[in-house]
This record gives C-alpha cells, sequence and structure tokens, in this order.
C-alpha cells in the first residue's frame, strides 16, 4: 500500500461508536468563530467558488479552464485533503417572490405593480427554483487550531490565486453559513436558520441542536428525514477517457442532490516509484512468458495484448508523472439524492445511473444503513471522508469532473432581466452590487432596445423613490412618462419650453474646477455650430475658456443667470477677430430661429421623473441638444446627491455624442460624475461604431459593468467581441437573435437571457414598438 494511503487511513480511522441520539450522527466535535470544523486532529474548512461559462466556452477557453482547474488541483499537498461539493437546492417560490415582487403603493401605478408581479410569477413557475452553490473544503490534520489557523490562511491566497485565474470567485464561509448548509440538507429546507456561538456556548447548548435531523431513518440502501427520502451512490466504475459533461449532467437534473468529490494527493516521489514498481512488475510477467515460450520451442510468440496494453499504460503514466508535471490523485465520488417519496427516489436513482451509464461510468448505491451514513457524511461538506473507495487518477484525468457550467445572476431586491437561456432560471440584477453601476443597452433597430429601457424605467418608477431622468430624441418614451406620472419636456425650435446652456449648480463637474468643466461643455458645444467638422482651433479653445470665466465672473458680481446671449455679447468685447468669429457662429443659436437653448430655464424640472423629448429639434440641433439635456442633467444629479437621493440616467442614441473630440470629453466626465454622485446611468444605441471610434467611448464601454447586448450586426458584433472577450460559441447569442433575447454582461458573469412578455400584459402593450401593435390600440409611438 502507498505510503500516503497507509497514514491517511491511519489518521482518519476512527473509533466505532454507536450514535446514541440524533446529534451523534452528525461527526462535528467543535466549531469555531472563524468557520473551521474539528473533528479530532482533523481540521477543515470550507470556501464557495463561483461559477463560470464553461458549457457555451470555446474549444480553447475550455481547455484554458482544465488547465487551471488541474493547476488548482495540482497545488494541493500530501498534508491535506479536499472535497469538491456541489449542492442542487431547491429555493422557496414564495420567498423568491418576496424578494423581487413590488408590493403595492398608495397612487395610481397599482395596475403597473401588479402587470410586472404577474409577470413574475408566471416566469418564476416556469423556472427551475433549483440553485447551484459549489464549494471546496479542506481537511488537514493538525495538533491544535493555531496550527490549523496558519496553515488555512495560506492555503486561503493559495485557492482564491488559482480560482481567480479561471475567472472564478472563491471566498470562506463563516461557521454559520458551514452550519446552514448542513441545518438545509438535514431539516426543511425554507425554515429560518438562527445560530449565535456566543449566546450557544453561554446557555451551554450544542450547535448539533439546531442543525440535526428530526427522527432520520437509515434503512439497507436508503435514508429518511421526515417525509424526505435520500440516497448515497457511489462511482464504482469510470472509462479510461470521461467526458467532460458527465458532472453537468448530474448535477443538471431539477433534483435536490448533493455531489462530492474526495482528493487525496500522493506525492511525486512516492507515485513515480509506486509506477516504477509497477513496470517492473508487468515488464517481469512478460519476461517470465517468453521464457516459457522459449522453453517450449516457440520463439515467435507475440506478446499478449493485454500484457502489452499493461506496459504500454504504466509507461505513460510514469511519463505523465515524470515529463508532464502531472500527480497521482486518489479520488471518491459519492452522490446523494433527495425525493418527496419512495417512488419518486428509485425512479430518480435509475435516471442518474443511466446519465452515468451513458458516459460509461457505474453508480452503485451503498447497502446496509451505516454505509448509507458514512456514505452521507462523506458526501456533505464537513471535510470527513468515511468510505474506503478510492480511484486512481492523473491531474488530467481528475480534471474532467470539472465543476462549472454556466453563471447564475440573482440579486435579491434587483431587476427581472428575463430567463437564463442555459439554466432557465430567473435573471435579477442589481446594479448597486456592482463594482460600478454604469450601463449600456446595445442593439440593432428592432432588437428591443427601448422596450427593456423602458421595463426598466417602470421598475424604477414602482418600486423605488428614486429620481429618472430620461433623453428621448426620438420620441419613444413620452407615453409611458406620462403614464408614470411624470413631465415631458418638449424641447424644439419655437418651443415655449427652454433649457440654459449655460446652467450651473454647486458642485458641477469632477474636476474641482466647475468653470473649467463649464468651459469644456461650451467648446463641445462650439463644435457641434462647426459645419465643416474642422472643430475648434487652440486659439477658440484660449477665447471660449476665457469669456466663459469672465461670463461667470460677472454673473456673480451682478447676480444674474448667464445664457448663452450673455456669452455672445462677451466675445464680442474681445479684441481678437477669431472671438468676433465665434460670435457669429453663435449668432442662429443666440438670436435667431435655433435659439431654444439661449433662454434662461423657464420647465419645471422638480418632478420625479423627466422626460427631456428633443425629436421635434431638427438635425442640426440634435446633438446640441443631446449635450445641454446631459449638462442639465448632471446639475440635477448634483442636487439630488447632497439630497441624499438617487438618480437613474437614460440617454438614448448615445453615439452620437461621440462623433467629435470635444463632446467626447465633455460626455466621458459627465459618465465619471454620474457614477460618483450616486447617480446610475444608462446608454442606449444601435450604432455601436461609433461608441468604438472614440477613445472615450471605448473607455466608457469597456470599463462598464453592466452591458446588456441584444442582436447585432456583424461588425458591432465582432468588435463587441474583442472588447468583452466574448467567445465564438457565446456570439451565436447575439447573431440573428429574437427581440427581446442577447448576452448580459453583469461583472464579470456573460449570461445568455430571454426576455419574452406576453401580448396580454400591460407592461407589453405599454413598451411595445411594433407597427403590427399600433393597429391592436397599443403604444402607437415612434420606434
Amino acid at each position: 500500500m502507498l505510503k500516503s494511503l497507509s497514514k491517511f487511513k491511519r489518521q482518519n480511522k476512527e473509533k466505532f461508536k454507536i450514535p446514541r441520539c440524533v446529534q451523534d450522527t452528525i461527526p462535528i466535535d467543535k466549531v469555531y468563530k472563524d468557520g473551521i470544523f474539528s473533528v479530532g486532529k482533523r481540521y477543515s474548512k470550507t470556501y464557495m467558488f463561483s461559477d463560470i461559462n464553461y458549457s457555451d466556452a470555446s474549444g480553447e477557453d475550455k481547455k484554458g479552464i482544465l488547465l487551471g482547474y488541474g493547476e488548482m488541483l495540482n497545488s494541493l499537498d500530501a498534508s491535506c485533503t479536499a472535497k469538491i461539493t456541489i449542492l442542487n437546492r431547491k429555493v422557496d417560490p414564495e420567498e423568491i417572490s418576496n424578494k423581487i415582487l413590488i408590493h403595492k403603493a398608495d397612487d395610481e401605478l397599482n395596475d403597473l405593480r401588479q402587470a410586472y408581479n404577474d409577470l413574475i410569477l408566471e416566469n418564476l413557475a416556469k423556472s427551475d427554483n433549483l440553485i447551484q452553490e459549489k464549494y471546496i473544503t479542506i481537511t488537514t490534520f493538525k495538533n491544535n487550531i493555531s496550527e490549523a489557523r496558519t496553515f488555512f490562511s495560506r492555503i486561503s491566497l493559495e485557492l482564491s490565486s488559482y480560482f481567480g485565474k479561471i475567472g472564478s470567485d472563491c471566498k470562506e464561509l463563516t461557521t454559520n453559513e458551514r452550519l446552514k448548509i448542513l441545518h438545509d440538507f438535514y431539516r426543511d429546507p425554507y425554515e429560518p436558520f438562527e445560530f449565535d456561538i456566543n449566546d450557544s456556548t453561554y446557555k451551554g447548548h450544542s450547535f448539533k441542536e439546531k442543525i440535526c435531523p428530526d427522527m432520520p431513518k437509515y434503512e439497507k440502501n436508503y435514508f429518511k428525514f421526515n417525509e424526505r427520502y435520500g440516497r448515497v451512490l457511489y462511482l464504482e466504475n469510470y472509462p479510461q477517457y470521461l467526458k467532460d459533461k458527465f458532472v453537468a449532467e448530474i448535477c443538471g437534473l431539477n433534483k435536490n442532490l448533493v455531489y462530492s468529490m474526495d482528493i487525496l494527493t500522493i506525492p511525486t516521489d512516492e507515485a513515480v516509484k509506486e509506477a516504477e514498481n509497477k513496470l517492473l512488475g508487468v515488464n517481469t510477467n512478460i519476461t517470465n512468458w517468453q521464457q516459457r515460450q522459449n522453453a517450449n520451442n516457440n520463439f515467435s510468440a507475440v506478446i499478449p495484448y493485454d500484457m502489452e496494453s499493461q506496459r504500454k499504460e504504466c509507461k505513460e503514466f510514469l511519463d505523465d508523472l515524470t515529463l508532464r508535471d502531472q500527480k497521482m490523485l486518489l479520488c471518491n465520488v459519492t452522490i446523494v439524492h433527495m425525493a418527496d417519496s419512495k417512488e419518486e427516489l428509485d425512479m430518480d436513482t435509475e435516471t442518474i445511473q443511466s446519465i452515468a451509464r451513458a458516459n460509461s461510468c457505474e453508480l452503485s448505491a451503498l447497502f446496509f444503513a451505516s454505509r448509507q451514513l458514512d456514505g452521507l457524511v462523506t458526501a456533505l461538506p464537513i471535510g470527513i471522508n468515511r468510505l474506503d473507495i478510492f480511484r486512481t487518477l492523473l491531474t488530467e484525468s481528475a480534471s474532467a469532473f470539472v465543476p462549472f457550467r454556466a453563471q447564475e445572476v440573482m440579486d435579491p431586491g434587483g431587476i427581472w432581466y428575463g430567463q437564463n437561456k442555459l439554466t432557465n432560471n430567473l435573471i435579477i440584477c442589481d446594479k448597486a452590487e456592482l463594482q460600478n453601476p454604469n450601463a449600456f443597452i446595445l442593439g440593432v433597430p428592432g432588437a428591443g432596445k427601448s422596450f427593456l429601457a423602458k421595463e426598466e424605467i417602470e421598475f424604477y418608477a414602482c418600486a423605488t423613490n428614486d429620481d429618472i431622468l430620461v433623453c428621448d430624441p426620438e420620441n419613444e418614451y413620452s407615453n409611458i412618462i406620462k403614464k408614470l406620472g411624470g413631465a415631458v419636456i418638449e424641447i424644439a425650435a419655437g418651443s415655449p419650453d427652454h433649457i440654459n446652456a449655460m446652467d450651473m449648480s454647486e458642485g458641477y463637474g469632477d474636476s474641482g474646477n466647475p468653470v473649467g468643466d463649464k468651459s469644456q461643455f461650451v467648446m463641445s458645444l462650439f463644435e457641434q455650430l462647426d459645419n465643416n467638422k474642422k472643430g475648434i482651433t487652440p486659439i477658440d479653445r484660449s477665447i471660449i475658456d476665457r469669456c466663459v470665466s469672465l461670463v461667470y465672473e460677472e454673473a456673480r458680481e451682478t447676480k444674474t443667470i448667464p445664457t448663452l446671449k450673455t456669452l455672445r455679447s462677451m466675445l464680442l468685447r474681445q479684441p481678437e477677430v477669431e472671438a468676433r468669429s465665434l460670435a457669429l457662429k453663435l449668432e442662429l443659436f443666440t438670436d435667431g430661429n435655433l435659439d431654444a437653448f439661449a433662454h434662461e430655464t423657464n420647465v419645471d424640472v422638480t418632478n420625479r421623473i423627466i422626460s427631456y423629448n428633443i425629436f421635434n429639434l431638427g438635425k442640426q440641433l440634435k446633438t446640441m441638444g443631446l449635450l445641454v439635456i446631459t449638462d442639465a442633467m448632471i446639475n440635477r444629479v448634483n442636487e439630488n446627491w447632497r439630497k441624499g437621493k438617487r438618480t437613474h440616467v437614460f440617454i438614448d442614441e448615445i453615439h452620437v455624442i461621440f462623433e467629435n473630440e470635444e463632446s467626447a470629453s465633455f460626455f466621458a466626465s459627465a459618465w465619471r460624475q454620474f457614477r460618483k454622485r450616486d447617480a446610475y446611468p444608462t446608454g442606449i444605441t444601435q450604432n455601436v461604431k461609433y461608441l468604438l471610434g472614440s477613445k472615450q467611448g471605448t473607455s466608457m464601454l469597456s470599463n462598464s459593468e453592466f452591458i446588456v447586448m441584444l442582436n447585432q450586426s456583424p461588425n458591432d458584433r465582432e468588435d463587441l467581441a474583442e472588447l468583452l472577450k466574448i467567445s465564438k460559441e457565446q456570439q451565436v447569442y447575439i447573431t440573428n437573435a429574437q427581440s427581446g433575447c442577447g448576452l448580459i454582461k453583469y461583472g464579470a458573469s456573460l449570461v445568455p437571457f430571454v426576455n419574452r412578455i406576453p401580448e396580454d400584459n400591460l407592461i407589453y402593450q405599454m413598451n411595445t414598438t411594433k407597427p403590427s401593435d399600433r393597429n391592436m390600440g397599443f403604444n402607437s409611438h415612434k420606434e
């Protein structure tokens, strides 16, 4: 027997003890505040790691993930054992709905709240209601808790580093989090769990009282907790080459189950010696066979196939250990599945075994009640292995049991964005959980951009007291803004509504120099006035900067509000010829027919929900209008920030702002300021090329944590794939995608989604922009 295996069995040996009470079936002696469990001289700690997109990754990406996962397995040494656990648990639909449904309020929006809630409940009924959690439990044999803590402080950093390399997060579980896993398995998972280690110690209560099952029964090949039945299976045989989909297919079942793989690492020198001894034994058998043949004058006899195969396998095994940096691992795979009846349990067992057979594996049930108990304890993330069932694998072979499948996004209190196309679970996103809330919605015309943006606006209006500001260049949002009780400000040539382009609230800008930031904004306006698109010269910039400073200096002295007319007057007072040229460019927009932004603001901007409709502004003023509206939004965001209020900003047709350098620089500055002032900005565009053609636009897009990608044109799809590292397999979800379907980038996650709303739902009827729906009396606004 291998020395390491012999040592492990000696250390792992427990005195046989007949359980006298239910608590005795849980083999944990002591729990510590930092999440460490102890059983004798065994100390264990559990880490939770996040899922990554493996099933739809490219072949090259899958190879990289497998190599990274194998590298993590290689990092484990013989001083510890590892247990990879995948836990499938059903979640209470009522619990989920309570966290994401919108409560009624004393206003006129309850019909919309009811429509949203009906939509959630309908999709919740279609989903699997299954949460898949992944853990790695490390167990080490130490003399005391101090040595164990020193060991775990080192291993925690290593695991975090290795999982981070393959795009997964790894975090330590607290004592309560570990106990809750056991509580949810042993007892009713919908039952609340509360445990205070200090209070329990003070009262002399055992933590086991909080997690142990009520009246468990262990039978010949199954067990029973209250009205739930369970069975432990173990992997008895597996093929020489195992497909990487085995674990995903088993854990992809819509069943409560626990999959565990125990791993014991054998030191390389010991493994090499064992492989050499085995090869020597095979060669000896072949030599003896040849001698017997020669003794019978059979000098041309061919070595039997089985002997030759054994020698080849031993050589390959030895080469893997010595040349390919592989390690010898002793592994044990156990699966526990639960059901509501014995009949359902038997059917589920057959289903799981048939999946295993399809992958040339054999899963068998553990017989006898004591073995079912041992198997259950082994499968759970406690850190104990009571089954003496080991199979020899190399690192590469063990990596085939890859625990990754697909990423999920389910933030309590977030917004529903649809169903995960891979797992059929709800996608619930809360931008507050991200490093920054900056967002984009991208897609070709008709892909569903404005529909999705309207859904967000309606949710914020119904579920929060936050302010909502919308820049609407195509008159797509007026209908819902009025329905929500908001104000629609019509900005157009000759309109009585005016927004002063020179307004500047307290705290304006993000550089600490408000006048300087306002000067940058005015320069971007002058770029829009240049029909030749040559831009403004350095001399022009100097004159503009000087005049803007003088205008605000005079305004402070006279306590007046400056406008573009004030700025033009100041330009005319300057001695330079260029100043007169700038004033001439500005004349049409101050004294001519296009003076929409040259007057003091005369509209009510106190409403919680405001839409700036610039549809009738005309092509010549539309880009300028976007800039002025954005500047007005900055002022509102600053005011809200000082009041401690959050603002949601939606800017449609955002790509036109990036057509020249000055306006792009101004908007990039505004984008940063939104984030710093507790505003959640969302840019909406169909022209990704314009966005990526600007350095500022590219930077904004690459640094945004939330991006919804609907159907994309071929060129845009390639650019986005390169920028956001989207594999060819994932690009399928944004290629010829149906309306409301695509990819969501949420932090580091890329999740394919489907967002379909029935036509009889009020949300659909309010938000649709399809021409065919207008004939049915639905939303009549232009797309």
